[in-house]
């Protein structure tokens, strides 16, 4: 008992010094993790896609401006769960053969669609949620996903699998 007394004031100094270092580093953890870019990327069919497909493939219009081009087949959705905003850089679906099918938006200035690598870049605010549509082109076959993606301007993917 004459070691506890006689050192009771160090070893009471190295507890609270330790609790100390403990906190400050969860602390420091915590707050770094949360300044995190952080998504989540689903997929589906769009909710006409077989009336558009089959629209696309219809060839019973005489004139080449009453037939559609481009039609959507499906929509990625993109939701950011962390706390800060975070740029786009591209979002679309992959299919079995690998290829990449961007999702295209409107561009700001005119009504045509691009990707979003080639215009500017979609800002998602924290715990927001966005939905990009995928579209198929005349003349391509129609493509199976098994994934789709989303790419932040830091590079980095995030995916959702089938």
């Amino acid at each position: 008992m004459s070691w506890l007394s006689e050192n009771g004031l160090a070893l009471y100094g190295s507890v609270t010094g330790t609790a100390a270092l403990l906190i400050t580093f969860f602390s420091h953890r915590h707050n770094v993790k949360k300044d995190q870019i952080k998504l989540s990327v689903s997929y589906a069919g769009h909710q006409n896609k077989s009336k558009n497909i089959e629209l696309l493939n219809t060839d019973n219009s005489e004139n080449t401006w009453d037939k559609p081009n481009l039609v959507e087949v499906y929509t990625v959705t993109v939701r950011n769960l962390g706390s800060i905003s975070a740029p786009l850089h591209d979002v679309g679906v992959m299919d079995k053969d690998g290829k990449k099918h961007q999702a295209l938006v409107n561009h700001q200035m005119s009504h045509f669609l691009q990707s979003l690598s080639e215009s500017h870049s979609e800002t998602l605010e924290p715990r927001a949620a966005k939905t990009f549509s995928v579209y198929l082109r005349r003349g391509e076959s129609v493509f199976l996903p098994v994934l789709a993606y989303a790419i932040d301007q830091t590079g980095k993917e995030w995916k959702c699998r089938a």
